[in-house]
């Protein structure tokens, strides 16, 4: 379990239990507080029988939060002699580093390291390159221009870029890019191409 999921179930499963009471000698039985068993994801000010009481729905900024304390770990974690495969893992390798882990090769290079692996004519990308050669494919150019109409993506600022691949899980490479430049400029498609999310690394 990571540390990002550790604290949002914290978060999510957080209970507090409060019984207080606000009865005085001359209320009767009837009109004193209970006991109340509550859920939040952040809590406000005391009832007025000191209860506790959730605090305004704020569980996207708390959400945001996590993520930035996520991300930040992983920034420091990742090391320059590290081989790296997921998303996040890779995205903090470009924003440390300025360049892919040294697990990834171009399409070119991974298509002469098949040949040599495996004695086979490369055909296409039918296969998984990190458990089938041992690489990840990411390095080459990544073009988006308004002006080449067939190949512009409105979700994605326009620029010269280059791309790599993160998150294998089946049997070729997926559908799942990051697209970045220098300087910590990451963006990431989980639908090969079709939307563009910005990372924020730190």
């Amino acid at each position: 379990m990571t540390f990002k999921s550790i604290l949002k179930s914290f978060l999510a499963t957080a209970t507090i239990l409060v019984a207080a009471s606000c009865s005085t000698p001359t209320v009767s039985d009837e009109d004193k507080c209970e006991l109340v068993l509550i859920q939040c994801w952040a809590y406000g000010p005391p009832d007025e029988c000191g209860n506790a009481t959730c605090a305004p729905d704020n569980k996207d900024s708390i959400l945001q939060a996590l993520d930035s304390i996520y991300h930040a770990n992983v920034y420091e974690a990742v090391q320059e002699s590290g081989k790296y495969t997921t998303r996040d893992s890779v995205a903090a390798y470009l924003c440390k580093f300025d360049k892919l882990p040294s697990n990834y090769a171009s399409k070119d290079e991974g298509q002469k390291i098949y040949e040599s692996k495996t004695g086979k004519t490369f055909e296409k990308w039918n296969f998984n390159p990190w458990t089938t050669i041992g690489v990840m494919i990411g390095g080459d150019k990544f073009n988006n221009f308004a002006s080449n109409a067939s190949n512009y993506h409105a979700t994605l600022p326009e620029g010269s870029y280059h791309e790599a691949d993160v998150d294998y899980s089946g049997q070729n490479r997926g559908t799942k890019r990051l697209v970045y430049q220098s300087d910590c400029v990451i963006y990431y498609t989980a639908d090969h191409y079709e939307n563009f999310s910005k990372l924020e690394i730190h």
